[in-house]
C-alpha cells in the first residue's frame, strides 16, 4: 500500500478464499472447491456456507450465560471465531494510507467511513482539538473557545481507528493554500494539518466547516503488519481519487465501500454486488421472522424498526433503508 492510496477491508468470505496458504479454514474452502478456478459467485457462496456452518457450531457451545469457553473449541473452530471477530471489528472499512516507512513497512491509516458526530459538545471539542486530558500542564493547549466558535455548530468528526484515540484529531482537507498544512503525498491533493488557519478561515467565512474532516484515532501498523494483512487477504489496496478521500460520509446515496469497489470494476465490483445481496437476504429474513411471530398485539416489533438496526452499523447505507 502506498501513501495516499486506500486499503479496503474485505469480507470474511474473500479473506478465506485468498488466504488458503496460511489459514486452516482457507485450505478447507479450497478443498471444497476442488482447487478449481471458479466464478466469484461460486466460491463466495461456498465460503459463506462454510462460515455459517462453523459459526452455528460455535454458537451451540455457548453456556446458559451465553458465554463460550475458548478452550472447548477445536483448532478449526478457534481459528474461525478469531477470524470472524476480527472481521466484525473492521467491517467494510475504507482506509486512507497516511504514512508508510519504506525501510520497515510501518504504516498509519485513517478509516474514512466511520462518522462519529456532526456537532461538538464541549468535551468532544476538547478531545478533537487537544486530545484527552492527562494532567500534562507543560503541554500547550490550543484555544478551545475559538475552535468551538468555528466548528461547534457543525463539525464532521470520524473514528479514524482504534489507536491513539487520546491524541488530538487528525485534520484532513483539500486546501493547498491553508497555512500549516502538508500534502500527504506529492500530487495527491490531500492535505493534513493547519488547524489554526482552519479555525480563523471558518470564523472569517473564507471556509465552510464541512471543508474539513477530523479523525479521532487511527490504525497504527508496526513494521510490515499492514503488508501482511494484504497478503493474508484481509485488505485490498486500491488507488484513491482525491474526491473519495475528501468526501463527507454523511447520508451518502451508496456506502463508500461499495462505491469504491464498483469503481474498481472486475472481481471487486462482483464482490460488492454479492455483499449487497447478502445484506438484502438478512433484511428479508428479519421480515419473515416478524411475520411468523406477529399476533397483532402491541408488543410485536415493527418491521421498519427492525430494518433500522442495520442502519446503525454505518451511517453511509442507502438513505432509503
Amino acid at each position: 500500500p502506498e501513501v495516499g492510496g486506500l486499503v479496503l477491508r474485505m469480507p470474511l468470505e474473500v479473506e478465506l478464499f485468498r488466504n488458503y496458504k496460511h489459514s486452516v479454514m482457507g485450505t478447507l474452502l479450497r478443498k471444497k472447491l476442488d482447487n478449481e478456478v471458479v466464478e466469484p459467485s461460486t466460491w463466495y457462496a461456498k465460503a459463506q456456507t462454510l462460515v455459517e456452518e462453523h459459526m452455528l457450531t460455535i454458537a451451540a457451545k455457548a453456556g446458559d450465560d451465553g458465554q463460550i469457553d475458548p478452550t472447548s473449541l477445536d483448532d478449526d473452530a478457534s481459528e474461525m471465531l478469531t477470524l470472524y471477530l476480527d472481521n466484525q471489528e473492521t467491517w467494510q472499512e475504507v482506509c486512507l494510507v497516511m504514512e508508510r516507512n519504506e525501510s520497515n513497512g510501518a504504516a498509519t491509516t485513517l478509516v474514512l467511513n466511520r462518522p462519529m458526530a456532526l456537532k461538538l459538545t464541549d468535551s468532544l471539542g476538547q478531545l478533537v482539538l487537544n486530545g484527552a486530558y492527562r494532567g500534562e500542564k507543560t503541554k500547550p493547549k490550543k484555544d478551545v473557545t475559538r475552535f468551538m466558535r468555528a466548528f461547534g455548530g457543525e463539525c464532521a468528526v470520524y473514528i479514524g481507528g482504534p489507536d491513539d484515540q487520546d491524541q488530538p484529531a487528525v485534520l484532513v482537507h483539500g486546501l493547498a493554500d491553508l497555512a500549516g498544512a502538508n500534502e500527504i503525498s506529492p500530487g495527491s491533493g490531500i492535505y493534513q494539518g493547519g488547524i489554526e488557519a482552519a479555525v480563523e478561515g471558518v470564523i472569517s467565512g473564507k471556509y465552510q466547516p464541512l471543508d474539513f474532516r477530523f479523525f479521532v484515532g487511527r490504525h497504527v501498523y508496526v513494521e510490515s503488519t499492514l503488508d501482511l494483512s494484504v497478503v493474508l487477504g484481509k485488505y485490498q489496496p486500491v488507488a484513491c481519487a482525491r474526491s473519495v478521500a475528501l468526501k463527507q460520509c454523511l447520508s451518502l446515496p451508496k456506502p463508500l465501500w461499495h462505491e469504491v469497489l464498483e469503481l474498481c470494476a472486475g472481481e471487486l465490483a462482483d464482490i460488492s454486488e454479492l455483499e449487497m445481496l447478502k445484506r438484502d437476504d438478512l433484511k428479508f429474513e428479519i421480515i419473515d421472522e416478524d411475520d411468523e411471530d406477529e399476533d397483532d398485539d402491541d408488543d410485536s416489533p415493527d418491521e421498519l424498526d427492525e430494518l433500522d438496526r442495520f442502519d446503525d452499523e454505518d451511517d453511509e447505507y442507502y438513505s432509503s433503508t
